[in-house]
């Protein structure tokens, strides 16, 4: 009786992990490299991470969803030339989507003024602004509106001058604060006559 000589199926090319060649993985920095650079320069332009909140929901979805598969071939370090060229192709319709929706990119418009020690000062309408006006112009402290408000509130709160910086604020329009000196104690004396 002859008997039957039987051998495993080879595994299909997708299911074996092969080490990647020195030349792949140029490649796959290479493809990396262009997408930090046209990334960068996305985010110059519209804020980082502000582009996929500024369109619809469903875009966002599907963008998102092709940031996970890039990462998980980052991970696995196959197929990341072609999910590079992919998840820009999903960047460019992003913006597409914003424009098409009548969003603007950064303006980088700032309030400049000067510290007390001459340092120089920018005030931003929100985030994405501080980050754009920062990076043009290193040298500057940079706050958003919401950050000086934080600040003026709790600077309000732990003085006892609230009331007073409120009150002269309220009745003096166009009174400026040249500068600041905290009372030892709240002048509420009586008055001697």
């Amino acid at each position: 009786m002859a008997t039957k000589k039987t051998t495993r199926g080879r595994p299909k090319p997708n299911r074996v992990y092969y080490a990647p060649s020195n030349g792949a993985m140029r490649r796959m920095q290479d493809a990396l490299f262009k997408y930090d650079e046209v990334v960068s320069a996305i985010e110059l332009k519209w804020g980082v991470d502000r582009l996929p909140w500024i369109v619809g929901t469903e875009l966002r979805g599907r963008f998102e969803a092709q940031m996970d598969r890039l990462n998980k071939a980052i991970e696995d370090q196959r197929d990341v030339e072609h999910q590079v060229e992919v998840t820009l192709r999903g960047v460019a319709a992003l913006e597409a989507a914003a424009i098409a929706a009548g969003r603007q990119p950064l303006t980088g418009e700032y309030i400049e003024g000067r510290m007390p020690d001459g340092k120089p000062l920018a005030v931003v309408p929100n985030g994405y602004e501080a980050v754009k006006v920062k990076r043009e112009n290193r040298d500057m402290m940079v706050f958003t509106v919401d950050e000086v408000g934080r600040v003026l509130a709790e600077w309000l709160k732990e003085n006892q001058a609230r009331n007073l910086v409120e009150n002269v604020k309220d009745i003096f329009a166009g009174a400026e604060i040249e500068s600041i000196k905290a009372p030892k104690e709240m002048l509420n004396d009586e008055i001697p006559f």
